[in-house]
Formats: structure tokens, C-alpha cells, sequence
């Protein structure tokens, strides 16, 4: 099968390339998201050509050109549309180049619904090549943009042949005319599956690493887990954070003050998945009230059961049942519930705990992988095109 991807991203070794010596050198969660599922799709015998404007503004970079030579990485090829870094010419030359990308030898398009000039490009090139469209949608677009754009969302997603969605909510909000679509929650890296583990701290130093990694915005309850973890009290444990966001010099002044919690920054993300699989314990403290929650997958709750570390988090909406055998839940999300959830988990056989953790990395890595999930897209994509024929 043929497959033309449209997204905002770029290859893995571009991205480190543009974003080198910025905060933003670790791959974020859409460029590590996207470039999973294109080496899946590849994986299991797709030919994949990428079409991107880049993942780039005046803030990355003041170049006023923006060009890329297209290039190939793990299998996939990657054709990057020529571009003036001006707001309104930039958006212009991403819907012309991706309009003109669809060709007649594609089979299917896969597109990522977030970055609307791809998308709309996409969609006219698709009208003319008469070829089915399959959106992306990783995030519900009235949190992030104004009236307008959702108005614009609202009409692509009318035009779509079909849907992969991270929540079963996704579908019941943006999909009235009950178009097909597939739940994928996310995928973890199947590459993880050879990578040799790490000693447990708690097994060398007998510190016991209670771990969080990711986004340091307020919002998302770092500072509860922080307080939480103050509270639990338990001797010879440590809260290590990896990440930035707004929390961060309110962190540092923590860390001033209290020796148990170290604040490592952002790292690149093999060290991260070395220091979970150290760890004790991973944790998710992201509140559960916000309307949001009911159409995200975090994707740090597939890493965290990749590392073979067990897994504490808060009872987030979007999580499907078949996980729950392999998290162990906050239901109280104050700083006093999150601090007995830490004591209960900590408290328990480290062999125990080691031995959950192993089985949900078995499982994530296994039933929900990118290889794995690829399948399913493709699976999916030939539902729609047996139904165009």
C-alpha cells in the first residue's frame, strides 16, 4: 500500500538537526508519536512518503527560505515543501505543496488534523486525485484554537473517510455522521524491546526513585505530586522530575530547600528511559476534572509501562479498562491522597512491584506497540478502500 502522511513533523535526525542547543532538542510528543507510527507503517510493509512544511517558525529560526533536500530514514521518505518563514506566506506554500503532493500512484492519505494548512492542502489534492483521506486526531482542536479554526476543523472533519482517534470520547464528540474510525490510544517503541535493563537504585543504593518525566505545567499536577511526596514521608526515597514547563523555577526553589528531590531538566529521552527503568516508581498526578482529559492518552503512560517500572496515575478518562491490570490508580488526587497512593504502592514486596512492572511492560509492548498498532491502521485503511471500490 501506498501511503502519503501529512504532518507538521520531520525526520528524527532533522528534528535534532533544527532544534540543537534549544530546549526543544529532546524529540517532543508529537515528533516521537508520528515517527513511531511511520517506522510501524514501513515495518509491516507500507510504502510511506511524508509531506511536511517543517515543524519551524521565526522563533526556531530566521532564515527566510525554508528548504529541505527530501531524504529517507528508516525506510520512510520525507519531502519537505518549500516555504518563506512569514506567517501568512508560509501557511500559504504548505497548502499549495501539499496539494500538489498527492499523486495519482498514492492508494490512501493519512493526515494529521492539527496542522490545518497541511491538511486543507491535502484535502483539495485528495478531491482532485479522487484518493480517501484517514485523519489523525490527537487533540480535540477547540482546546487550542479560536472560533474560526474550529469552524474550519469542523468542515475537514466532514470531509474525512475516516478517523483514528486516542479515546472513544474523540468519536462521540467529532463524529455525528458515524464515519469509520479505529481507537488507538497511542503505541510504544517495539525498539525498547531489546534494550538491555537497568539495575533498580533500590537494588544497588537501597534509594527507592519515585520518578515523574514529561510536561512541567502547572495544570497537569506536578505540584501536588510534589507536595504528595513530601507528605508520604517515607525514608530512603527520592522524587527525581525530568521536563520543563511553567513549574520549573518554583522546582528549583524546592529542590533548594528539600534534599530529597533532584530536578534533572530535560534530557534526551534515552537517558529518561534509563532512569525510569532505575526507578521504583513512575508517577501521573494530571487532574482528572478538565474536559480535555475525557480525548488525551498521555503518551508518558506508554512509556512508563515500557520501562517495566510500575506505574501510579490518576484515573484519567481516556484510559481504556484492558490497562488497568498493570496501573496502580490515584483516586484521590490531593496531596494527602497522592502521598497514601505512593506509601500503599512503595509498601508492597519489591518483588512484587517488579513483577508488575514486568507484566505491563510484556503487555504494552506486545499488544500495543507501534508495529502492532501500524497493523491496524493498515488493517483499517483497507476497510476504506474496499468500500471506495
Amino acid at each position: 500500500m501506498k501511503l502519503l502522511y501529512g504532518f507538521s513533523n520531520c525526520s528524527d535526525r532533522l528534528y535534532r538537526e533544527l532544534f540543537r542547543g534549544k530546549t526543544s532538542s529532546a524529540l517532543q510528543p508529537d515528533q516521537k508519536y508520528h515517527g513511531l507510527l511511520i517506522r510501524g507503517l514501513v515495518a509491516n510493509g507500507a510504502n510511506v512518503r511524508c509531506v511536511s512544511g517543517l515543524p519551524v517558525n521565526r522563533s526556531v529560526t530566521k532564515k527566510l527560505l525554508l528548504h529541505e533536500p527530501d531524504e529517507r530514514e528508516d525506510g520512510a521518505e520525507y519531502h519537505y515543501i518549500k516555504t518563506v518563514n512569514l506567517p501568512i506566506f508560509r501557511q500559504a506554500g504548505i497548502y499549495c505543496g501539499s496539494r500538489a503532493a498527492v499523486k495519482k500512484d498514492c492508494d490512501l492519505i493519512l493526515c494529521d488534523c492539527l496542522n490545518l494548512a497541511n491538511a486543507f492542502g491535502l484535502f483539495a489534492g485528495a478531491k482532485r486525485k479522487k484518493k480517501p483521506i484517514i485523519l489523525i486526531v490527537t487533540d480535540l482542536p477547540e482546546f487550542q484554537r479560536g472560533k474560526l479554526l474550529r469552524k474550519l476543523n469542523e468542515s475537514m472533519f466532514r470531509k474525512a473517510d475516516g478517523f483514528i482517534f486516542l479515546t472513544e470520547q474523540m468519536n462521540e464528540k467529532i463524529n455525528p455522521a458515524n464515519k469509520p474510525y479505529v481507537v488507538l490510544e497511542g503505541h510504544s517503541d517495539s525498539a525498547l524491546e531489546a534494550l538491555p535493563p537497568e539495575e533498580k537504585s533500590e537494588r544497588k543504593t537501597g534509594k527507592q526513585i519515585v520518578l515523574y518525566s514529561g510536561s512541567l505545567m502547572k495544570l497537569y499536577g506536578i505540584q501536588n505530586l510534589v507536595s504528595g511526596f513530601l507528605k508520604a514521608n517515607i525514608p530512603n526515597a527520592e522524587l527525581h522530575i525530568y521536563g520543563n514547563g511553567d513549574y520549573r523555577e518554583e522546582l528549583e526553589a524546592v529542590c533548594q530547600q528539600e534534599p530529597s528531590i533532584h530536578y534533572f531538566g530535560s534530557r534526551p529521552n534515552i537517558e529518561v528511559v534509563e532512569a525510569q527503568q532505575r526507578a521504583a516508581l513512575l508517577v501521573n498526578p494530571r487532574p482528572t476534572a478538565p474536559e480535555y482529559t475525557k480525548y488525551s492518552f498521555p503518551s508518558k503512560t506508554m512509556e512508563y509501562l515500557a520501562s517495566g517500572t510500575p506505574t501510579l496515575t490518576t484515573r484519567l478518562p481516556g484510559i481504556p479498562r484492558d490497562y488497568d491490570a498493570h496501573l496502580n490508580y490515584i483516586d484521590d488526587e490531593t496531596p494527602e491522597g497522592i502521598a497514601a497512593a505512593i506509601r500503599t504502592v512503595l509498601a508492597r514486596p519489591q518483588t512484587e512491584r517488579e513483577e508488575q512492572g514486568q507484566k505491563a511492560r510484556t503487555f504494552v509492548l506486545k499488544e500495543k506497540s507501534n508495529l502492532v498498532q501500524s497493523k491496524k491502521i493498515l488493517d483499517f485503511a483497507n476497510t476504506i478502500l474496499e468500500s471506495k471500490r
